[in-house]
This record gives structure tokens, C-alpha cells and sequence, in this order.
């Protein structure tokens, strides 16, 4: 059975952060939206028969799952860099529960798979977990979801999907960023009447004055 993390954290802009406060859910994540290009193709496609099978496969199955990025680390300087509007935005702590097979923890691979014998689920599950080397200081951790009714359409008319707080993801910090403009009562206005908005630690983020690295 995996083992999760006791916390998994979720960076994010200040605006979205504080409306997936206000709304209690979290944006589910879409394939085709990632910033990573060999999202679902760490597989040698070298091979132009192999190549077409594949596209098609992937056609079929990246629409129907979404997934909830996390990470083990929330002093992870890049991950602030890059998914929290350079150190402006937030970061959310959760515990997480729910049934073993939604996670995964990612595997960073200095190389792309060799092309399977059967285009199956288990490796459609090895390839939602692998990435490339070069992403590994993320730390990720990922809850894989079906993607059932979408919540509404976005301007450009994407289907946009979110899975609520609760039970299996359970608020328990926000973390403001080192240059974020957020106010702590901005956040204890966002979850004000939330279950469990008592035990909600609300930290800021600093630069370490002696070190390469973040504190509280």
C-alpha cells in the first residue's frame, strides 16, 4: 500500500488561491493544459506504426482523467518561482486520504520507456507517474481523478473541473509567500465557516537571512 506524506502542499497564484478558499475545492488540472510537453509520452515513439497506435490511444483516455498537483515540499524555491507568481502568490497544506490507486507518486526518468507490448491500463498508470529528470526538485505527488461533470466553461470555452474540500482533502495551512501582498485576514475572511477553519495555520513565507532557502 503507498504511503502518502503526512502534508502535501499546492502552489498557486494569490487571486486563485483565495477563491479556492472562498469556494473550498481546487481546480483539477487537465492534460492538455500541463507545462510539461512529454506529459503522457515518457515512451520511445521513435517507431512511426508505434507512434500512431499510441496518438490515438491518448486521444481516447487523456480526456476522460484530470489531477491534483501536490508537492511533499513547500520550501521548494522554484516551485514558488513557478506556480506561485514569484513567491506572490499562496500555498495550501492538505491531508489527503482517499483510495490508494487515485495516487501517485511521481518518477522522475532520466529516459523515455520502451514501447509496451500492450497499450494497457497499468502502463497508462506508469506513464501519469513519469516525468523527466529535470522536473524531480518538484517533489510531486499526484491524485489522479475521473473527470465527470465539468463545473462550467471558461472564456475560451474549456471545461473547467474542480474537486471540493473535504474528508480526503483536508485544509490545514496557507502559506503566503515571501512577497505576496495577501493579508492574514484576507485568508480568515476566505475561510470563514469552514469545518475545520480553527485548526487552519496561516504562516508567512521569508527569505532566510543566513541561507539559500525558505523559513517561516
Amino acid at each position: 500500500m503507498l504511503n502518502l506524506p503526512e502534508r502535501l502542499y499546492h502552489f498557486t497564484e494569490a487571486k486563485h488561491g483565495l477563491d479556492d478558499l472562498r469556494n473550498r475545492r481546487l481546480k483539477i488540472a487537465q492534460f492538455n493544459n500541463l507545462n510539461d510537453p512529454f506529459e503522457l509520452r515518457s515512451v520511445d515513439l521513435s517507431d512511426p506504426t508505434n507512434k500512431l497506435a499510441f496518438d490515438l490511444w491518448i486521444m481516447e483516455i487523456a480526456p476522460r482523467f484530470g489531477l491534483l498537483c501536490f508537492s511533499q515540499n513547500w520550501k521548494a524555491i522554484p516551485q514558488w518561482s513557478h506556480y506561485a507568481e514569484r513567491h506572490r502568490g499562496v500555498c495550501l497544506g492538505f491531508d489527503v486520504s482517499g483510495a490508494p490507486d487515485m495516487f501517485g507518486s511521481v518518477c522522475y526518468e532520466p529516459r523515455r520507456k520502451k514501447f509496451p507490448d500492450k497499450l494497457d491500463a497499468k502502463f497508462m498508470w506508469d506513464l501519469l507517474r513519469t516525468k523527466y529528470t529535470a522536473w524531480e526538485s518538484e517533489n510531486e505527488w499526484r491524485v489522479f481523478l475521473e473527470l465527470n461533470d465539468p463545473v462550467w466553461s471558461d472564456v475560451a470555452g474549456r471545461d473547467l473541473y474542480f474537486a471540493d474540500f473535504g474528508p480526503e482533502l483536508v485544509l490545514r495551512e496557507v502559506l503566503l509567500g515571501a512577497e505576496s501582498k495577501v493579508e492574514t485576514s484576507e485568508v480568515r475572511d476566505a475561510i470563514r465557516g469552514y469545518a475545520d477553519a480553527d485548526t487552519v495555520q496561516i504562516t508567512r513565507v521569508r527569505l532566510s537571512p543566513s541561507k539559500f532557502q525558505l523559513e517561516r
